[in-house]
């Protein structure tokens, strides 16, 4: 049988995206699928988010200045981001807009996802991330999110002609199987993140610490935080542990933190790991504080919304008081079923894995007839 092929945001310039592509192909080859990421670049996403000189549609003056402050820190994530998917994805040849529909007759099948491959504005709506350059019968999706309840009225018909191709469904979100079901009438499957299908011994394989093994209090926003760095300061002080503070767009300092460059994903991993406390605002940094059974607290409300995804993940483990508003810090040191947490994890994983092996059998048959 050939390749099995993911198409995602392996090469966006976030550690979450790296990862799930990562485990995500793990897991695949831990059930007996061999597959390839598909390294597909994205004129928009490489446009947008990935070029050290970036200019967005609104408001360009201040999104050039803004990519003039943190280009020396998306140049490093940029070499950082390209070592690790050498080192560790298993990648096809380069496509783009142009040759992608060659890569139909070079694999069995494909599998969407994981992340927001499925949104209508993040990648300015390139339909490569809906498959439209494969046959039907080799359409799959694994965890993948349209990022959005509901879908602008000028794509619906798109999404309805490509979303109808697909063999068989598995979203992210609740959200998503009711687009779908609203949409095309069909079931979708509502997977966890791919980064929760590894264990911890799973990621201890690749975890690399770029930071002195010392107590520490380990830092990390993707949004622009509200009381975030108040608690960690606060944290630090009680403990008197060092603060590592992991964010690009560095347009201020502040006293009492250390601020690391952009780390290789390993090193993320690693940072998590080996530290004694977690403050985040970001998915990843709440996935992986649970992975590695950590003290943490997390903001999940931030200046333009809230970390839905963060929210629910915490909520479907049964951890409801680790929550940073302007009213509440969270006791970090407070006490954590990890047996109900374990053990809703790995039904996770089991439900994972039946979906997986529904679609080695849909392809398995599919050879089959083919090979007749």
């Amino acid at each position: 049988m050939k390749k099995i092929g993911i198409v995602t945001f392996h090469q966006a310039l976030n550690y979450g995206a790296k990862l799930q592509a990562y485990a995500l192909q793990q897991f695949l080859e831990k059930n007996g699928i061999e597959n390839d990421v598909i390294d597909y670049t994205c004129h928009f996403m490489y446009t947008r988010n990935i070029r050290p000189i970036r200019v967005g549609k609104h408001h360009k003056l201040k999104s050039f200045i803004r990519s003039l402050i943190t280009m020396r820190q998306v140049g490093i994530d940029r070499k950082k981001s390209v070592t690790f998917r050498n080192e560790f994805l298993n990648l096809s040849r380069p496509f783009d807009a142009k040759n992608i529909g060659e890569a139909s007759n070079e694999y069995a099948a494909f599998i969407a996802g994981s992340d927001q491959v499925w949104s209508p504005i993040c990648v300015g709506f390139d339909t490569v991330y809906l498959l439209d350059f494969a046959k039907p019968k080799q359409k799959y999706s694994y965890a993948a999110s349209f990022a959005v309840d509901k879908l602008p009225a000028d794509k619906e018909h798109t999404y309805k002609e490509l979303l109808s191709q697909f063999q068989l469904f598995s979203v992210r979100e609740k959200s998503g199987a009711d687009i779908i079901e609203n949409l095309i009438n069909r079931k979708a499957e509502i997977s966890i993140d791919p980064s929760l299908l590894l264990t911890e011994d799973d990621w201890d394989k690749i975890s690399r610490c770029p930071v002195p093994k010392e107590p520490y209090i380990f830092l990390f926003s993707v949004r622009k935080p509200i009381k975030l760095i108040s608690y960690a300061l606060e944290l630090s002080k009680k403990t008197g542990y060092k603060i590592y503070y992991l964010q690009k767009e560095r347009l201020h300092k502040i006293d009492g933190i250390e601020y690391l460059d952009p780390v290789n994903a390993t090193e993320f991993v690693g940072l998590i790991k080996n530290a004694e406390y977690i403050c985040t605002n970001s998915f990843h940094g709440t996935a992986f504080s649970v992975i590695y059974k950590k003290n943490f607290a997390v903001e999940l409300q931030h200046i333009g919304g809230r970390n839905i995804r963060a929210e629910e993940l915490l909520n479907n483990l049964g951890i409801n008081d680790r929550e940073i508003t302007n009213d509440v810090f969270p006791n970090i040191n407070g006490a954590v079923n990890w047996e109900r947490v374990d053990n809703v994890l790995l039904k996770e994983r089991n439900k994972s894995k039946e979906y997986i092996n529904k679609i080695k059998e849909l392809i398995q048959n599919e050879s089959s007839e083919v090979t007749v």
